[in-house]
């Protein structure tokens, strides 16, 4: 049994741990659109990670694990709380997935301090910046939590995306964590050992700790040189920011309206699918009666929801066809151009019914009657609630999934452009806006400009569309094009070429959106855009490098030391 004496100092050296790791939870919340602050607190991204690396110096490497796996939870529980709202098993999956994502990266983390003694904090900065980059791969990846979307606001530090992207941002939001964390420690470590030199003056050991003091010295200089770099750095991306925002070259305009419905389109029933579309056609006429000159108009994801073009050629259900032939007609009798979401349905000789999470372009007197629109496909589709490929494996979720608000749809499989009315546009679809290489990929196939649509309304959250926003600011960066939002409830917007939201409707309001977005033509392409996330990629290969031969550095000497 352990006396009191021995809890005592226990609890005295586990008790600062704790608060730096709640510490830490709260700056990376707070840093993001949140709760309290719609927009976030931008300028504590800057300081995320300090306590992240204060905590992994005091702790062993059990501790990390454990207190990495707390941090995945408590950071992404505060910051996803809005995914109860869809299903509680969403929050749970994705508290799940970062507990085990994060107590990985703190192990590495404490890793690199392990076997870099004097230069870890370097070391451990590219490691949690090649963390950063990979976390958005793969069937699990999400972009949400990167630290450079905090910045979304800095209108002119966030233009030096159109050269290095949203991961060479990274690099300079995320090192003064490291930079304030080496700064301090180091100083600290330089003050013990001047204390040491002084009491060991006269000992037979007063030579090592000399030499060790100006290790540390040296150490610390380092910290101020990379320190100084990091300074130049922020400094010409500021002025290249400036810059590029006052740089405007364009003469040609479109008109567009984007539409705000303030409704969920997954009601059930023909009765709630014809009151949303009355209500979009309302609501359009509106706009139009402002603006008679409105080139294109933009319907949120899966606004219409019964398969148009199914429905029109082979549906059975006279309500629905009619509700088709409505909205048909009200495209065909307009002179704008109409982008809307719809559930597209497709049926092959044999084969079961797939659905796509489809954008539909229709334009009046040329592919209307009969339907015979442009049509892309969400590629990127959202895991657990619209693509779960391991059923097979996992049954019984797969049922739960179901049985919530999951929609289930098949992959689309072609970056679509579209070419109306001298514009080359093309549609990414709810969360695909906030993937680099999307929206990427589609400037590179000759898209000059996103519209976005999209439907976060179920979140009943408006940091959860701040989020999301703040994400799609990006992608107009990087790719030097502007961007039109139509949402079911928000943030329905304009954003321009670099990054400015210029217009924007309230949330959770029936609202439209009118303004002009230039015609961007030729074949102009970003730096990003012709090179992609080759920093992301530099991060994790350099930290991984690293890691390999300074551990295989470590372990030879151990071997010698035998």
């Amino acid at each position: 049994m352990k006396s009191n004496t021995s809890i005592i100092p226990a609890y005295k050296s586990f008790f600062p741990k704790i608060v730096l790791l709640i510490t830490a939870s709260i700056l990376f919340w707070l840093s993001k659109p949140n709760i309290f602050f719609a927009d976030g607190l931008g300028f504590l991204g800057w300081f995320c990670y300090f306590p992240v690396l204060y905590l992994i110096k005091r702790s062993h490497s059990g501790e990390s694990v454990l207190f990495g796996a707390l941090y995945g939870v408590i950071s992404y529980g505060l910051f996803g709380y809005w995914l109860h709202s869809f299903h509680p098993l969403g929050l749970i999956i994705a508290c799940t997935g970062y507990l085990i994502i994060c107590a990985l990266l703190f192990l590495v983390l404490k890793w690199a301090d392990l076997i870099c003694t004097k230069n870890g904090w370097l070391l451990q900065f590219f490691c949690i910046c090649g963390y950063e980059y990979v976390k958005t791969l793969g069937f699990f990846g999400i972009s949400y939590g990167v630290s450079a979307y905090t910045q979304w606001k800095f209108t002119y530090l966030i233009q030096i995306c159109s050269l290095a992207g949203v991961f060479g941002l990274n690099l300079i939001v995320i090192f003064p964590s490291a930079f304030l964390f080496s700064l301090i420690y180091k100083s600290q470590e330089r003050n013990k050992l001047l204390n040491s030199v002084d009491s060991a003056r006269k000992s037979h050991i007063s030579a090592y700790v000399k030499k060790e003091q100006a290790l540390a010295v040296a150490s610390l200089k380092l910290t101020w040189i990379c320190g100084a770099i990091w300074l130049i750095i922020f400094s010409a991306s500021i002025v290249y920011g400036y810059i590029g925002v006052h740089h405007k070259n364009h003469n040609e305009y479109v008109t567009v309206a984007a539409i705000q419905n303030n409704e969920s389109p997954w009601k059930n029933g023909i009765e709630e699918y014809s009151k949303n579309v009355k209500n979009l056609i309302q609501l359009t006429e509106e706009a139009q009666a402002l603006s008679n000159d409105i080139d294109f108009v933009i319907w949120p994801e899966t606004a219409v929801v019964p398969s148009i073009i199914y429905n029109y050629e082979y549906g059975t259900d006279v309500s629905r066809f009619m509700l088709i032939a409505q909205l048909l007609n009200f495209f065909d009798e307009n002179n704008a151009v109409f982008v809307t979401g719809n559930a597209h349905q497709v049926e092959f000789a044999g084969a079961s019914k797939v659905q796509y999470n489809s954008a539909l372009v229709f334009e009046s007197e040329k592919n209307v009657h009969p339907p015979e629109p442009g049509i892309y496909s969400k590629i990127k589709l959202v895991p657990f609630t619209e693509s779960f490929p391991m059923k097979h494996v996992f049954p019984l979720l797969y049922v739960k999934l179901l049985n919530g608000n999951s929609h289930m749809w098949e992959k689309g499989d072609e970056y679509t452009v579209f070419n109306y009315r001298g514009l080359s546009f093309s549609t990414p679809i709810c969360f695909e806006d906030t993937f680099s290489t999307i929206c990427r990929q589609m400037v590179l196939n000759g898209s000059r400009c996103f519209f976005n649509l999209s439907n976060d309304s179920w979140s009943n959250s408006i940091p959860c569309q701040r989020q999301h926003l703040a994400m799609a600011v990006f992608r107009c960066v990087e790719n030097r094009v502007p961007a039109v939002r139509s949402t079911a409830s928000g943030v329905t917007c304009i954003i321009n070429q670099n990054g400015i939201i210029e217009k924007r409707a309230p949330e959770f309001c029936e609202a439209y959106v009118i303004g002009r977005i230039p015609v961007i033509s030729g074949n102009q392409q970003t730096l990003f855009t012709r090179t992609g996330d080759i920093a992301g990629i530099a991060e994790i290969g350099l930290a991984v490098f690293i890691l390999i031969m300074q551990s295989f550095i470590v372990i030879i000497k151990s071997i010698r030391n035998k």
